[in-house]
């Protein structure tokens, strides 16, 4: 493990020492006082036992970060520390272990590495979590990130820390912290910084880790979806939609129990039942559908443009404004929880296109590799205000033989999104005419037919 060499901070206490030390020398110099020279010299001998213990503690120190690889925003995430002392003899106590993390926006590489991280000071908001040692020290450090806990030079780096009470030697233990971050993307956990300030609290020794940065993905924030929301989907004949196909019985989930009606296999039929009842019982199975659709979701946005920056577009349950940026938030997140349930139970199989600043196509079927590729897509797609509907369309056309219904996520109504560009009037058209399709406009009031509307997070926040 590669890492920088260990370097000291002397602390305001150790100053003063430092300094008692130096005037007891010079003063009992030239008074010719012996015994204070012998007492200015037990004062410096102490800041440097502080200087070579707090190295030797330093030097002793294994780190290994542990975190997931991806997670859901709004729903909180779990840093992991495994820390041994490598030393035999002496036991640490006092560590502070700190993290820097940062959102990657499209103007950074995740290949370049940033100085400030892991060692920057932030504004430290609300702290959570826990931290555990066999020693038997158990502490408690909670972080919420905010847009406001950042520094004025860098507004998306956000400050972590956690400690270590006590470290036996030879002993390994573990120290987490839990964050919560409340905007989808892409994120970075930069390089550790350990720093203890034992024995005497006179210095402060720290080290950085120079190479270990760690990569998140923050998949869209889930919504909690109406218990009919699958009625909405495309479908001709009885809620089943035109694209859906049945499975084998053993693919059905068991519903309940009714009476036998004509027509009704005998293999259903529940013979405990029927012998207490004394009247024909069967198993009632709720068919599970299998959907060939395409999704389509567009991110757009009013607000990225300078005439129109910021402007409500649409009002909350409770009447106040809600600005565009968010609206395109809610249908990105209204398509990321139908993906997610799509891809529970089922086999289906989707076509996911991603219009925003750039179009993406993905195409899954039932593998959990195919819907963290499509979450990884809504996660990184970049709202904007021109959208090329036509072009997107066009892409989804061309990944498929057949054309399958498609359902449309979207922050603006369909008039909007046609009267804005001819040929995507013209796209929509033709896919009407071949398949069904259905628009989904967040803004309008029927969002709340397939989602439960709530307060929607668009940003870092505190709780």
């Amino acid at each position: 493990m590669d890492r920088r060499s260990t370097r000291h901070r002397l602390t305001r206490l150790g100053f003063q020492v430092m300094l008692i030390g130096l005037f007891g020398m010079l003063g009992g110099s030239l008074n010719g006082l012996n015994l204070l020279i012998v007492v200015a010299a037990m004062v410096l001998a102490t800041l440097f036992t502080q200087w070579r213990m707090s190295r030797a503690m330093i030097d002793s120190l294994r780190i290994d970060r542990r975190m997931p690889a991806e997670a859901f925003a709004g729903k909180p995430v779990r840093i992991r520390y495994q820390v041994n002392n490598e030393n035999r003899l002496m036991p640490l106590w006092l560590i502070r272990l700190e993290d820097g993390l940062q959102r990657i926006t499209t103007s950074q590489n995740e290949n370049e590495t940033n100085s400030s991280i892991g060692i920057r000071s932030g504004n430290t908001a609300k702290r959570r979590g826990h931290v555990e040692n066999g020693g038997g020290f158990r502490g408690t450090i909670e972080r919420l990130l905010s847009n406001r806990s950042g520094t004025a030079e860098d507004p998306g780096f956000q400050r972590t820390s956690t400690s270590v009470g006590l470290l036996m030697p030879g002993q390994t233990t573990s120290a987490f912290y839990d964050i919560t971050t409340y905007h989808r993307g892409r994120y970075r956990l930069g390089r550790w910084h350990v720093s203890t300030l034992a024995p005497f609290a006179l210095s402060n020794a720290y080290r950085e880790s120079i190479r270990e940065e760690d990569f998140m993905d923050v998949y869209p924030k889930l919504l909690r979806l109406q218990r009919t929301w699958q009625r909405l989907m495309p479908s001709r004949i009885g809620n089943v939609s035109s694209t859906a196909q049945r499975q084998g019985p053993s693919d059905d989930v068991f519903f309940g129990l009714r009476e036998y009606r004509y027509g009704d296999s005998p293999r259903h039929i529940h013979w405990r039942t029927t012998a207490r009842l004394g009247e024909p019982a069967v198993r009632q199975f709720e068919q599970q559908r299998q959907y060939d659709l395409c999704l389509l979701v567009d991110a757009w946005s009013s607000s990225t443009d300078d005439d129109a920056r910021k402007k409500p577009i649409a009002l909350n349950a409770n009447g106040t404004s809600v600005e565009s940026d968010e609206m395109a938030e809610r249908a990105i997140s209204l398509a990321a929880s139908v993906l997610v349930e799509l891809s529970q139970g089922s086999h289906s199989r989707v076509l996911l296109v991603v219009a925003g600043k750039e179009i993406e196509v993905v195409t899954s079927g039932a593998s959990q590799a195919g819907l963290r590729r499509m979450l990884q897509s809504l996660a990184r797609v970049q709202v904007a205000s021109h959208v090329p509907l036509s072009d997107a369309i066009l892409q989804a056309s061309s990944a498929v033989k057949r054309l399958p219904d498609m359902v449309v996520m979207s922050s603006r109504s369909q008039t909007r999104a046609v009267a804005s560009d001819a040929a995507t009037s013209l796209s929509l058209k033709r896919w009407k005419a071949r398949s069904q399709l259905i628009w989904v406009d967040v803004t309008h009031k029927d969002f709340s037919r397939w989602a439960v509307d709530g307060p929607f997070h668009g940003a870092l926040s505190n709780q």
